[in-house]
């Protein structure tokens, strides 16, 4: 059981701000205290982010709420490490997230996210804090016997030298707290979390299922592994160049030209795409230059290539152009895809069906359709999907287990199925013209890898009363997200009393975004909820009849699925 307080405050549910953003001076009137004489404005959404979290939490009486606020420092919550800002483009306010420490060392899983507008007055917070007791700060094991405990327990050949470093934290466990030495990306899991029976994301295998990099918290005095996680599977003048795709349908896109070749090699977006010339992923290196053709038109020469690039290249330019995010990563980070692979522990080739995000760039295999190979790089939304993963680990880093990595997966299907309507359905405006499948004909029986329209036809549950509880696959994230996907859809195809839409779906899209990247790490889905409900809050302020009928959309889109 954790040991962490949580605190929720949105100015438009609090009847004394009456829906307005609130300054220094009216935050402290409404906790009772007077703004001293001379106070500055705030020089940074930090600063202000630091005077709104001491306001209200010296406020609350839960312990680890109280703790955030140390009167032994003149500090601002001093225990609170800035782990980053982030501008939201679609609400025009700026996120501040913060991570919990103790004597410098950081509290697992204890955050603090403030909301400030363009003037640094406080919108909304969210944090999970704990008060650190009973337990030191000096470890008895070194972090290489820690690993060394993880290798006895998984059967890890890994050694410290092919590691990232270990490094301390404080988590909650059994109702009290331990120091334990942090392992992030140990390529082993624990026997009774593999995926086992369960079917995972429902494709072949992949270098994810056998290298799959989990996080692992070992107790620093005992050698106990008290928990462990999934870790998710992240300018110059461009030349038009064309050619076919998988199903032969031409396309238009971005590339260079290097030494009289054309390249499938966007440099003005920093998007390549090699070709691996069926080699086992896992012990080839990429080669020299992106694929690339003696004339502009490829023709049908490079399929699978083109697939991969034009689908990248929409998925990209859907987060930056709809989502205004930068790059997966939002730091416009090089998209890097990767075409006729083949991952040798799977089988020999040349099929291998399959499509990872992996080592932060795109893999892509194939399989026959009795005829010829066909590259997996031909369902847009399985790219997303799997771009998206990408997404979420550079911004809420979901954790990969239970209810958390069950949302994580849902996520990236409920903008896999968006971003693939967005460029596929007859009507991308139109939801009663969208396909709901993800991954159809990859599933057993030809059936899709999922449904969300109807999760039952791929024997998943679609509400939290047939939650899975499960060690299987991290906790069965791959069945459970499904209860999710079931209220996204809901959610997507939400109408009025009339049977117009309540949004428009790139609404929705940008409030799923803006809900995803304020998430905490073990967030689940009922924080998916709040978190819909406080950006919808922001970003329909201006129009209360819209809100209103928005907030409702979404507390029955959960309530229809069990979700409180």
């Amino acid at each position: 059981m954790s040991q962490l307080d949580r605190f929720r405050y949105h100015t438009a549910e609090d009847p004394q701000a009456r829906g307005a953003h609130l300054g220094p001076a009216e935050v402290r009137a409404l906790e009772g205290t007077e703004t001293p004489d001379g106070f500055e404005a705030f020089n940074s959404p930090e600063s202000a982010a630091r005077f709104y979290l001491e306001e209200k939490l010296v406020q609350e009486d839960a312990p680890g709420l109280r703790a955030a606020v140390r009167e032994d420092r003149p500090e601002k919550v001093p225990d609170l490490a800035l782990r980053g800002t982030r501008h939201q483009a679609g609400t025009g306010t700026t996120l501040v997230r913060f991570e919990q420490t103790r004597k410098e060392i950081p509290v697992f899983g204890a955050e603090a996210l403030v909301e400030v507008d363009e003037d640094n007055q406080l919108v909304s917070m969210d944090c999970r804090l704990g008060e650190v007791t009973d337990v030191g700060s000096v470890p008895e094991l070194t972090g290489t016997e820690a690993l060394e405990r993880v290798k006895e327990a998984t059967g890890s050949t890994v050694t410290a030298e092919e590691m990232p470093p270990p490094s301390l934290a404080y988590v909650s466990r059994d109702d009290r707290w331990h120091l334990a030495w942090h392992l992030r990306g140990v390529p082993a899991q624990l026997p009774e979390t593999r995926r086992g029976g369960l079917r995972g994301h429902g494709l072949g295998r992949s270098p994810r299922d056998d290298f799959p990099l989990t996080g692992y918290l070992v107790d620093a005095s005992s050698g106990e592994i008290l928990q462990s996680y999934g870790m998710t599977p992240t300018a110059a003048v461009p030349t038009r160049l064309e050619g076919a795709d998988e199903i032969d349908v031409r396309h238009r896109f971005r590339g260079s030209r290097q030494d009289g070749s054309y390249l499938l090699h966007d440099r003005w977006r920093d998007i390549a795409t090699y070709d691996l010339g069926f080699a086992d992923l896992a012990q080839t290196r990429l080669p020299a230059t992106a694929i690339g053709s003696a004339q502009a038109d490829f023709g049908a020469a490079h399929r699978a290539g083109i697939s991969a690039h034009v689908n990248a290249e929409r998925v990209e330019s859907f987060y930056r152009d709809e989502l205004y995010r930068d790059g997966i990563d939002d730091a416009d980070m090089a998209l890097v895809s990767t075409v006729n692979c083949v991952y040798l522990q799977d089988g020999p080739g040349p099929e291998w069906v399959n499509a990872v995000w992996w080592n932060g760039r795109m893999w892509y295999g194939q399989m026959s359709d009795g005829t010829r190979l066909v590259s997996l790089a031909r369902h847009l939304d399985i790219i997303a999907h799997e771009l998206t993963h990408g997404v979420i680990e550079h911004s809420c880093d979901l954790v990969y287990q239970d209810q958390s990595g069950a949302l994580n997966e849902s996520l990236a299907d409920t903008m896999g199925v968006i971003i693939a309507n967005w460029y596929q359905a007859p009507d991308r405006d139109d939801v009663r013209t969208w396909s709901w499948e993800l991954g159809a004909g990859l599933g057993s029986g030809e059936l899709p890898l999922r449904d969300m329209s109807d999760p039952s036809r791929t024997g998943d549950p679609a509400h939290m009363r047939d939650y899975l509880v499960t060690r299987r696959d991290n906790g069965g994230v791959h069945t459970n997200s499904n209860i999710h996907n079931k209220a996204m859809h809901h959610l997507l195809t939400s109408a009025d009393e009339a049977g117009n839409p309540v949004l428009q779906v790139g609404e929705w899209a940008l409030l799923i975004y803006l809900a995803l990247v304020r998430l905490l790490k073990q967030s689940g889905f009922a924080d998916m909820r709040q978190a819909l409900r406080d950006v919808t809050q922001t970003y329909l302020a201006g129009s209360e009849a819209a809100r209103t009928a928005t907030l409702a959309a979404v507390d029955d889109a959960y309530r229809r699925v069990g979700i409180g």
